[in-house]
């Protein structure tokens, strides 16, 4: 009897410890898949919002370089009695131009959205219509206003000669970063610039700024 019981209760423990194991094994392989799954998908957003973003970049930009085209293709005269040091004829003044010519537009930002052609009495580029029937959508999620600038002066630090429109952001999200670098790599140094701003290096502090160039007399990051 007590041989019995010994034995039933040695079979009982054993059947217990080799249960524990199977537990302990089934949840270090669920950990692992769980790891498996959670890392690629995460990736893969990240990825997809960079690609997102950078088709969005590329489209826009390719939306305002056609709008400023139009405007000296359809008036290359200009304006003759603009006398802004540095400007750069025919192209669009920058919005926030003191000039006096420009005087009853002048607002008090850089933003592509308030850019206006000289050779058509000063008739807003993307206001959707009239003359112009552009129409420049709002800037991706997490980027502030498309910015540009005609002139020679110094921004941020660097200084800058010609004609410009970018992109820029003060957002720390990866993806920002990458799409910025995924245009910057379809182009050559002399067209685009990515810069991470610190504030002496052309870009604001705390920014990330990708730069086009339309007109490039000097100035801006060497290419």
């Amino acid at each position: 009897m007590n041989i019995f019981t010994f034995q039933n209760l040695n079979g009982v423990s054993s059947e217990k410890g080799g249960a524990l194991i199977y537990i302990l094994i089934a949840i270090a392989l669920l950990a692992a898949l769980t790891t498996t799954f959670i890392q690629p998908g995460g990736q893969s957003s990240r990825t997809q919002n960079a690609f997102k973003l950078a088709s969005e970049l590329t489209s826009q930009s390719r939306i305002i370089r056609s709008g400023i085209q139009d405007c000296i293709l359809r008036y290359p005269q200009g304006h003759n009695a603009i006398s802004e040091t540095g400007y750069v004829d025919p192209y669009p003044l920058n919005p926030d131009s003191a000039d006096t010519e420009y005087g009853a537009y002048d607002v008090t930002n850089k933003n592509v959205s308030n850019v206006r052609c000289p050779g058509a009495a000063f008739e807003i580029i993307f206001g959707g219509s009239g003359l112009f029937t552009s129409y420049l959508p709002p800037a991706p999620t997490l980027m502030e206003e498309w910015q540009y600038f005609n002139g020679s002066a110094t921004l941020y630090g660097m200084a800058f000669n010609g004609v410009f429109y970018e992109a820029k952001s003060d957002k720390s999200d990866p993806f920002i970063a990458e799409s910025m670098q995924k245009v910057d790599g379809l182009m050559s140094s002399c067209e685009v610039d990515y810069t991470v701003g610190d504030g002496s290096n052309g870009c604001e502090n705390g920014h990330q700024c990708l730069r086009f160039w339309i007109i490039r007399k000097g100035g801006g990051p060497a290419c």
